[in-house]
C-alpha cells in the first residue's frame, strides 16, 4: 500500500477518496440510533466532513483548502448562497411561466413554520452532494488535470447522483443540463469565494426554492404555486421551442454563474469585500 502511494500518490488518493466517501455514505445509512436522525439529520455530512479532512491530512493540509471553518468571511457565504439560490430559481420560475403561460398565485396560506422545517432538512442533503462534487477529489482533479476535465468528470457524477432517467428521455437530457449549469454555479462559487460553504449555500436555496417555495401545485410552504395553462399538442420537433424553454428554466442560475465568475473583480476593485 506504502508503494502504491509513493510511486501513484495522485490516483490512489483519488481512489481511496471515492471508497472512502462510498463508506461514509453506507455507515450514515446503517446508524440507527433512536430518534436520531428524526432530529438530526447531518450524520452523512458530518462523516463526509471527516473524509475530506483525511484526505487533506494526507497532503498535510486540512479543510481550509475548502475554505470549511468558523472565519466570519465565510461563514458569511452561506446564508448569501441560501439567498443567492432561491433568487435564481425565482427568476427562472418566473421566466419559464411567461414563456408557457402559466399563471402564477400568491399563497396567502403559507406555513413558515413548515417552511423553517424544510430549510433545516434540506440543508445536509445540499451539504452531501456538494461535499462529494465539489470537495477534495474535484480540487485534487483540478490540481492533478484541469479545470475542464474535472467538471466534466464532477458533472457525471452530479448526474448520476439524481434520478434524471425517471422522467423520459426528454426530461433526462432537459434535467441533465440543468445539472451541468447547476454543477458550473456551484463550482464557481468555490472557486471564487475560497470556501464551499457558498457553493452550499447557493444549492440549499435552490433545492428549498425548487420544492417547497416556487411550486407548480399548492404546499404548505409555498409561497408561489402555479396554474397552468392548457397547452396545445406539439405538432413537431421545434429545436427553437426547446432553446427557449430551457434558457428560461435555467435563465436565473446562467446570470448568477456570470455574475459569481466576476464578483471578485468587482467588489475588490469597489472594496466592497475583504479580499
Amino acid at each position: 500500500m506504502y508503494r502504491i502511494f509513493k510511486y501513484y500518490p495522485n490516483i490512489s488518493r483519488l481512489v481511496l477518496a471515492g471508497i472512502l466517501i462510498i463508506i461514509a455514505l453506507f455507515l450514515s445509512s446503517i446508524i440507527k440510533i433512536p430518534n436520531l436522525k428524526e432530529v438530526f439529520p447531518f450524520i452523512g455530512t458530518i462523516l463526509l466532513i471527516i473524509v475530506n479532512g483525511v484526505m487533506y491530512k494526507t497532503e498535510n493540509k486540512g479543510l481550509n483548502e475548502l475554505g470549511l471553518n468558523l472565519k466570519k468571511t465565510n461563514l458569511y457565504f452561506l446564508p448569501l448562497g441560501l439567498v443567492l439560490g432561491v433568487l435564481a430559481v425565482l427568476i427562472g420560475y418566473y421566466s419559464k411561466s411567461i414563456l408557457i403561460g402559466d399563471t402564477i398565485h400568491l399563497n396567502r396560506d403559507v406555513d413558515f413554520l413548515n417552511v423553517l422545517k424544510h430549510l433545516y432538512w434540506i440543508l445536509p442533503t445540499a451539504a452531501v452532494q456538494e461535499l462529494i462534487c465539489r470537495g477534495y477529489i474535484y480540487k485534487k482533479l483540478i490540481s492533478t488535470t484541469n479545470l475542464t476535465r474535472a467538471n466534466v468528470i464532477m458533472s457525471i457524477i452530479f448526474i448520476s447522483m439524481h434520478d434524471v432517467f425517471g422522467i423520459g428521455i426528454f426530461g433526462a437530457i432537459f434535467y441533465s443540463i440543468s445539472l451541468i449549469i447547476g454543477h458550473l454555479v456551484f463550482a464557481t462559487a468555490l472557486l471564487r469565494s475560497g470556501t464551499i460553504l457558498f457553493a452550499i449555500g447557493i444549492h440549499w436555496g435552490s433545492n428549498v426554492a425548487n420544492n417547497q417555495l416556487f411550486t407548480d401545485d399548492k404546499l404548505q410552504s409555498s409561497i408561489l404555486y402555479l396554474t397552468k395553462a392548457v397547452q396545445e399538442e406539439p405538432t413537431g420537433f421545434n429545436p427553437i421551442g426547446i432553446l427557449l424553454y430551457l434558457f428560461a428554466l435555467n435563465i436565473g442560475f446562467i446570470v448568477l454563474g456570470i455574475g459569481v465568475w466576476k464578483w471578485k473583480k468587482i467588489f475588490v476593485k469597489k472594496s466592497i469585500i475583504i479580499p
